[in-house]
């Protein structure tokens, strides 16, 4: 019986596999198209440049499309089209906003039907995975109750289904987040798990750097998909020195011992995650730390020359405390898992509960109480990764699907949490 048992872990994990396939494959070819998918197949020819060594053409070298996002997407949009035998002679040219769709359609401006879906599909199998990650986390980590409620209120929200099948970088993005805070977890139980007699063993060291490095890596790829994906690195700074020097967990270990850490694993992590950021892009060969920064600034710059030529769009225009309540509406209402009339209120009081169970159980974790390190990675990757997007200058539906996911999360374990209370109260009675 209990070997059996053993089993259903994989039978249950096959079966989000399957349902979250069935349920985002079938949306690819009813998915509303947006201009931008055109802009990112279209560009997918630096996959080809890449892989045929072409490093030193010219379309390498400072110019909207290599300033204006890293190139992670295309290349997997690249590998989707090589795959299915779709050559750079099938790839259509960049979407132009300003002339009307049966002129792009004319001008070759459209991708046609089978490279568009080709280009979906890879982004729909991207976002399954990184649903059953984050699946997985959760069940492991918090329970059955909370990361059952969490599956069903991620594959039912339209928003997010929209927003991860289309051939742009939000489902790459999302993926390569996942992935680093299931790294990230693991790496903090490494390091939890160390004593003195750990130390003086090189060889059980090294399950800690490989995690350090795989972290750097997605990190890099975070980066090199869009470049808010950088922000893992303050994550990773963040749990690094909390575990170290805050935590009570590693009290046996002197301070020296800790800052050597804290330096190495923090230099591996860094070096990797820099190291793959330019190492995959061709355009950062030459005067590396300048055209870095150039990407960082043209992305500003870009965001403030749409904010102006799109005022419509620009959330600023409202005032402070509009804007507030326009992004709160957007998070908790328009893309929201739970729609009706009335869910706002409704989800701000399960996201309320899930951010208090997670605030006092990574309180509880650092303190050496009994809690775990999920909650904390959790509480860093809300505010660090998905916190940021909702400063954005522009009030565009995909800008906001980290903080809808993250917030989803949250949501969940509230839910959860408030159910939990109401069968225990009914117990009682």
């Amino acid at each position: 019986m209990i070997k059996h048992l053993k089993y259903l872990k994989y039978v249950e994990f096959l079966l989000i596999i399957l349902v979250t396939s069935y349920i985002y494959l079938s949306a690819v070819d009813n998915t509303k198209f947006h201009g931008d998918e055109s802009f990112w197949i279209s560009t997918s020819l630096y996959f080809d440049l890449l892989i045929n060594g072409d490093i030193h053409s010219k379309l390498w070298e400072p110019q909207y499309w290599t300033l204006t996002q890293p190139p992670v997407t295309r290349y997997i949009i690249g590998i989707s089209r090589k795959l299915n035998n779709y050559g750079v002679d099938k790839v259509n040219k960049p979407w132009k906003f300003d002339k009307d769709k049966k002129t792009n359609i004319k001008e070759g401006n459209m991708p046609s039907k089978g490279l568009l879906h080709i280009s979906r599909i890879t982004m729909a199998i991207l976002a399954v995975l990184s649903i059953a990650t984050v699946f997985c986390i959760t069940r492991v980590h918090i329970g059955p109750l909370v990361s059952y409620v969490l599956y069903i209120m991620l594959i039912i929200n339209p928003y997010l289904l929209l927003q991860l099948t289309r051939a742009m970088s939000e489902s790459p993005l999302l993926f390569f987040i996942m992935l680093a805070m299931l790294s990230l977890v693991i790496l903090g139980e490494i390091l939890l798990s160390l004593n003195r007699r750990t130390l003086n063993k090189y060889q059980k060291m090294i399950p800690l750097l490989f995690c350090s490095a795989s972290v750097g890596f997605l990190t890099g790829l975070a980066g090199a998909t869009k470049l808010n994906g950088f922000s893992l690195i303050v994550v990773s700074i963040l749990l690094l020195a909390i575990n170290l020097f805050i935590s009570t967990y590693l009290k046996g270990i002197s301070i020296r011992i800790r800052i050597l850490l804290f330096s190495i694993l923090f230099s591996i992590n860094a070096i990797t995650s820099v190291i793959t950021f330019i190492g995959i892009n061709p355009f950062l060969y030459k005067n590396s730390i300048n055209r870095s920064i150039a990407l960082f600034k043209w992305r500003i710059k870009e965001m403030n020359k749409q904010a102006e030529s799109q005022w419509s769009s620009n959330i600023n225009r409202f005032g402070f405390v509009n804007r507030i309540i326009r992004i709160s509406n957007n998070v908790f209402n328009n893309y929201a898992s739970i729609r009706f009339k009335g869910a706002f209120i409704l989800n701000i009081i399960f996201f309320l509960t899930g951010f208090y169970i997670v605030l006092q159980k990574s309180w509880k974790f650092i303190n050496g109480y009994q809690s775990n390190l999920y909650f904390l990675v959790l509480l860093l990757m809300s505010i660090i990764v998905a916190g940021p997007s909702l400063l954005t200058i522009l009030d565009w539906h995909r800008y906001f699907y980290l903080p809808v996911f993250f917030s989803t999360i949250l949501i969940s374990i509230g839910i959860a949490e408030i159910l939990r209370y109401l069968y225990n109260q009914d117990l009682v009675r």
